[in-house]
């Protein structure tokens, strides 16, 4: 488990309560997976096209349904036409495009983390897409936003990242000295 996940989930349960529940879910896993560029280069590959298409789809639900399974149950899932233009309004996300709705995530997700005959992550509903809810429930605790928080955070160290590598940049430019550069 990252340091940023880890120190996210402590801001909601115990030590011990964190790790358990980091260890029972698939989907707080498969996001920890995806976050590794953190700790790369600035030339890592971020993953943001499946990642994104995951934090779309929870955006929207802990805004519709958080803590109300009964309700979830009976939604047909969002618009592609709405996650999608969400997503590619979120940091780096501009250039993103279908695929991570459409299949990459739930291939990925059962090659990785779930047995393939487990279910997929992102259901798939006649052109509309939601999270199964399995995923989002770790011993009757809706860990939505919680996922959230992890990958925001995520996003805000991406930032950092960045902005330290434009500083350096710009300061290398500015240099006076030819051996600087």
């Amino acid at each position: 488990m990252k340091d940023f996940v880890k120190e996210v989930l402590e801001k909601h349960f115990t030590l011990d309560d964190s790790i358990k529940i980091f260890q029972q879910s698939p989907l707080l896993h498969y996001i920890n997976l995806k976050t590794s560029a953190v700790y790369s280069n600035t030339k890592a590959r971020r993953s943001l096209a499946n990642l994104y298409a995951v934090y779309a789809i929870l955006y929207f639900y802990t805004q519709d349904f958080y803590s109300d399974k009964g309700k979830y149950k009976n939604f047909d899932g969002y618009e592609y036409t709405k996650l999608f233009r969400f997503y590619r309004s979120l940091y780096g996300g501009e250039k993103l495009q279908n695929h991570a709705l459409n299949s990459r995530v739930n291939g990925e997700f059962k090659n990785k983390i779930v047995k393939e005959y487990d279910n997929d992550l992102i259901i798939v509903n006649n052109g509309k897409y939601l999270l199964h809810i399995e995923y989002l429930y770790i011993e009757n605790h809706d860990i939505s936003k919680i996922a959230l928080e992890i990958i925001e955070k995520y996003i805000e160290l991406l930032k950092a990242k960045d902005s330290h590598l434009l500083m350096l940049l710009d300061s290398l430019i500015k240099s006076n000295d030819n051996k600087n550069k």
